[in-house]
Parts: structure tokens; sequence; C-alpha cells
């Protein structure tokens, strides 16, 4: 799932020493005033006065999610909870109110490093936050994934490292980001990049340690080989995917809906097999958003006030819920209507294709499933969220992603840094954000071999005849 793959991104950055410490800190501050009825009633009070409508409470059901909102939500309130700390009464006991820890004033009016680096946080992880918010929706491709992965590269590279900024966290974070950026840019998330008809120049770059052509072939014929497709289609494949480079007849203009473009194209799939094969690739949705929701529906099915549903009971109102659902759906659709779905965090739009803008910044919560929930301290208690997820949380859910780290497969990047430049163009990049068209390539194509015979093909021998190799 990718938008796992960018909650763990997220988690991996935030494993430096010294920012696991500010967000500690961060902490024991939500913690306390959310847990205060006095002092909490007192800090919302003065937030008003500053125009502040959003409370720091945040229902969210990922950790290191919810671990962002949390620096966001104390960053806004920096200057009620510095007002509310100066206060005469927030030092010492008064009329039996318990006054302000001597640990969470320290943090708010003395410790000047922390507001610094708390802003660095915010400023290293916020878009990637806002890609997960972007990515959620139903109609995100493998090819939007790849391209929301390509944007937070481009913003961490332009991110400067600023007076009072710690210097290895700066450092630490582009390592991680390069690092995983090579883990989750698998072979078809790269295909389907290049399958998207605004993104095929970018997917397919002339830079140092770029994918080429020659790669994308390699990777569309070994899908069509599992997929048992005959050598005289294989070629057929290998011949369209190099019209197609080349943005000429057939293949020539482009759309942000890629998918559409390519259901529309008007040729016929017998004859120009690419078209099948790039519907179906951009057809895959890159996460597991919908099992979540689905998951979701189940939660509110059988709950805590409602928990004696036997499993064939259970199972039989989920199915239900599941295809009222798609039945739904299907109707908005014919109808015109808005099919997507409408949260607070998420950040799609209602037309389908790829974003052509930065999306608007994340005012509020985004749901993430289980098992990174914080647990409510009871049944009734049904408002946990991050103001309940105590340091000791904190220290136990970055433990957990170290002995990820620890489990996972170390894959070799070869040292190619992708935030120099030196995987995708970023130049390119900036031609599919405005939505300029690629232009066909006037180069000499390469004469194609069809010699082979054999099924028993694949796609070494193939490319090889077909000079490719």
């Amino acid at each position: 799932c990718f938008l796992h793959s960018l909650n763990t991104l997220i988690g991996d950055i935030m494993s430096f020493p010294e920012m696991k410490k500010i967000v500690t800190q961060t902490t024991h501050v939500v913690t306390f005033f959310n847990s205060s009825h006095y002092w909490g009633g007192q800090l919302n009070d003065e937030a008003k006065k500053h125009n502040i409508n959003r409370k720091m409470k945040q229902n969210c059901e990922s950790r290191f999610y919810a671990l962002i909102l949390q620096c966001l939500s104390v960053l806004e309130y920096r200057s009620p909870l510095t007002l509310i700390c100066m206060h005469p009464d927030a030092k010492k006991k008064t009329n039996g109110l318990a006054p302000i820890t001597s640990e969470v004033i320290n943090t708010i009016l003395n410790d000047l490093p922390y507001w610094r680096l708390l802003e660095q946080i915010v400023t290293t992880v916020k878009f990637i936050v806002d890609a997960v918010g972007n990515l959620k929706s139903r109609q995100a491709s493998l090819a939007d994934c790849m391209l929301e992965l390509l944007r937070c590269a481009k913003q961490m590279s332009q991110l400067a490292c600023e007076q009072d900024y710690h210097v290895g966290f700066w450092l630490h974070a582009r390592s991680v980001f390069n690092c995983r950026f090579h883990t989750m840019n698998t072979e078809v998330h790269s295909l389907a990049l290049f399958l998207h008809p605004m993104c095929r120049k970018l997917a397919v770059t002339q830079v140092a340690n770029g994918r080429s052509l020659a790669f994308m072939v390699k990777i569309a014929l070994g899908i069509a080989k599992r997929w048992k497709w005959d050598i005289m289609m294989a070629k057929k494949l290998s011949d369209d995917l190099q019209a197609y480079n080349q943005s000429v007849a057939p293949f020539a203009g482009g759309h942000a809906d890629g998918l559409s473009w390519w259901q529309n194209l008007p040729i016929n799939s017998e004859i120009h097999p690419l078209k099948a094969f790039a519907v179906t690739i951009l057809s895959i949705v890159g996460h597991a958003g919908e099992v979540e929701r689905t998951f979701s529906d189940l939660g509110i099915t059988q709950s805590a006030r409602r928990c004696n549903l036997s499993v064939e009971t259970f199972e039989t109102l989920g199915k239900i819920c599941a295809n009222l659902r798609h039945h739904s759906t299907i109707k908005a659709a014919e109808a015109g209507k808005s099919t997507r779905c409408r949260h607070a965090h998420m950040h799609t739009r209602e037309e389908v294709g790829i974003a052509v803008e930065t999306a608007q910044d994340l005012e509020a919560s985004f749901a993430w499933a289980p098992p990174l929930s914080a647990e409510p301290r009871d049944a009734d208690d049904l408002l946990a969220g991050p103001e309940s997820i105590s340091p000791d949380n904190v220290a136990a859910e970055f433990a957990a992603l170290e002995e990820l780290k620890r489990t996972e497969e170390v894959h070799d990047i070869d040292e190619v840094e992708v935030l120099e430049g030196n995987v995708f163009d970023f130049d390119e990049l900036d031609r599919v954000e405005q939505g300029i068209i690629p232009q066909a390539i006037l180069d000499e194509v390469e004469v194609v071999n069809y010699n082979g015979e054999d099924d028993g093909w694949d796609e070494e021998t193939l490319m090889s005849s077909l000079g490719m190799s």
C-alpha cells in the first residue's frame, strides 16, 4: 500500500533522536491541556481571542500522522500557550486548582530551540502528509502515486537548512527520503508513470541513472509474459511502446485523465495491444484505502455497544453495506453526481486525473487504519485521539519502527541521489504540472526485427531480437 509506505516514511524521518525528544515534549504539552478541564478551558478561551477556532484535540488513528498534527496544532497555539503559561496562577496552586506542570512551562516559555526544531519538523514532513491526503481518492492510480512521490522529492530537494535548524536532522531526512524513494519507486510504478500520456517524457528521462525506454519495454514484456500473451502480441506491444515514446500517431496528444485518454483512444486493441495494456495498468489503485473504509464501516457495525453478533451475521451485514455503497456509487455516476469521498482531511478533486496544482494545506485530521491507533482508556472513551497518546506510546511505536527497519530487505541503490535530479528531471516535472502535452520526437526510430517465431519467448530474448538489448 503506497499510503502505508508514505506513513512509514514519515515515521522513519521522525526517528531522529533529537526530534524524538521534541515529539515527546509536544506530547506532554498536548496531553496536559487536553486532560485539564480548567487550563484546557483557559487555553481555548485565549485561542478564540487569537481567532483560532480549531482545538489541539485531533481525532486521528495514525500515530505518526497524529504526531505531526500535534506539532501543527502546538505551533498554531504558540501565542495562546505563552500567555496562559505567563498567568500568575500558572506556577502555583490557587483556590485548589493545580498549576501547570513545570515541565510544560519550561518547554513553552524557556526552551527557544524547541520551537525552531518544531518548525523544522513541520517544514520537513508537511508535504509528505499532504501527499497522503492527495492519494486517498478511489481514482488514484499508480501513476498518481509516482507523481506525488516525485513532487515530494522535488520539495525535499529544495528544503534549506535555515538558521537554528538541526543540520543532522536535515541530512537525515534527505538520506531517509532518498533510500525510501528507491524502495517505493518500483518497476511497475515507473511503468505506470510512463503510460500516463502527460508523463511519458518525465518517466523516460535523459538524466544520469534515469530509466530508459528499453527498461520500460522490458518490464512491459515481462508483464505480458505473465499474462500469457503470444509472441506476435508481444512484438506489437514493443512496437507500440516505441511509437508511444515518440509521441507519434496514433499515440500523439495527452490528457490529465490518463485512463480516460487511453479508453477513448480511437484504435483497436487487437492491432495496438498497448491500449488494453495501459488501461489495465492505469486501472490499478495503488493503496488499500477502500479496504480501510470497509473496515471502518465494520467498526460501526460491531462496536463496544454492539459486540454479540455472530461471525456469520457480522459478515452478512458487512457484505450488504459494501454492496449498497457499490450500487450507490454506480447510481451516482450514472446521474452525473460526484462519487468521491467527502472528508475534511482529503485533498481529492471533483475532476479525475493527475493534479496539476499543489494541494491546499492540510487543515484537519486524516484517518488511517489500526494497528497504529491510540487505544481508548476504556470502552466508553470513544473520542480518544492524539491527545491520548502518551510518551510511552510514542517510545513504543518508534521501537516498533526500528524493529521493522531491521527486518526489512536492504535495497542497493548504488548511491543514486534522487534529490539531486539524478533519477528524474525536475524541469520535466514542472512541464507536467503546467499541463504541457509532450511533443513528438523527431529522432529516427530504431529498426525492429520480427524474426522470432517461437511462442516460448522471454523478454530478454525478444528484446534482443528487437534490437533493444
